[in-house]
């Protein structure tokens, strides 16, 4: 994973050397989001055939920081190296109650004006831990895409943005050695409302 993410950083900045940069940018701003895990398992152990299936929303906050650049032939398109850190609470009746972290890294490209109005698609890599119960550490790392809508609102700008990551990593095989699995899903699909500021 950590190759996944040189490469991400590294096709940015090859992106970036390759516009007539003539200013930079910094963004940022805190929300509210929602994010949705997904875990779906197919295993055998000593009970059988198992096809346990997880879908759990966690609310939490977010905080976006983006640093843009724009080509001086096109004042309109910027890209950015972004990220949006999640923290979250998971509440359970059956477990203590954990907390709940995404990091994603991304490459966005953003099309208007970044202080009003604009729309923004990215792609890049994330890193979540959720320790959702009976599906090991909880974890979900892979590639991540979003996209969304920057609007003026009463005076203030903010984001909405959606994003969804595909988990590559494996079951966390080193805590249920009873087990043989045929198949591991994970996924999170995130919702997210972001005030943004300078």
């Amino acid at each position: 994973m950590n190759n996944y993410i040189k490469t991400v950083v590294f096709l940015f900045f090859i992106t970036i050397s390759s516009f007539n940069v003539n200013a930079q940018e910094f963004k940022h701003g805190v929300g509210a989001q929602l994010d949705i895990f997904s875990f779906k398992e197919s295993y055998t152990d000593i009970t059988g055939l198992n096809h346990p299936v997880s879908v759990s929303a966690i609310p939490g906050l977010v905080y976006k920081a983006s640093l843009s650049v724009y080509a001086s032939k096109n004042r309109h398109l910027h890209i950015s190296l972004a990220s949006y850190p999640f923290i979250g609470y998971y509440i359970t009746s059956t477990d203590a109650s954990k907390i709940v972290a995404e990091i994603p890294l991304l490459v966005e490209f953003f099309y208007g004006d970044l202080d009003y109005f604009g729309g923004f698609v990215g792609v890049g890599a994330s890193y979540a831990h959720s320790a959702i119960p009976n599906f090991g550490d909880g974890t979900v790392i892979g590639p991540q895409i979003e996209g969304g809508v920057q609007f003026p609102l009463d005076g203030k700008v903010f984001a909405a943005k959606l994003a969804y990551t595909y988990g590559l990593n494996d079951p966390s095989e080193a805590l249920f050695p009873d087990r043989t699995y045929s198949k591991s899903d994970r996924g999170i699909f995130s919702m997210g409302l972001i005030y943004v500021f300078d």
